[in-house]
């Protein structure tokens, strides 16, 4: 149900909150120029998803659409000559 911009994001905020947990936590010192990146790192992180509930709000009916939408069947099979929909007889496996 997430963006796959959405998805990197949420792994970008999991590795930030692992370096500033370990230097508050256990006295780390990954670097100035890394603690204040992961500060930066987290402050767009939080506008990105100020301006993602923005979006939603403005466009509450865009939202609904893309939840109901699915992705097309796999047409592989068909292009790979196989004419199988479904019965495999005694050679499946």
């Amino acid at each position: 149900a997430t963006s796959a911009i959405t998805h990197v994001v949420l792994g970008q905020f999991k590795t930030c909150v692992i370096l500033l947990g370990n230097y508050y936590i256990f006295g780390s010192n990954p670097g100035q120029t890394s603690i204040c990146g992961a500060f930066a790192a987290i402050a767009g992180m939080s506008f990105y998803t100020y301006l993602n509930l923005l979006n939603q709000k403005q466009n509450p009916s865009k939202t609904t659409t893309s939840r109901q939408s699915s992705l097309p069947k796999s047409k592989l099979g068909r292009e790979n000559g196989n004419a199988h929909e479904g019965s495999y007889g005694s050679d499946a496996v």
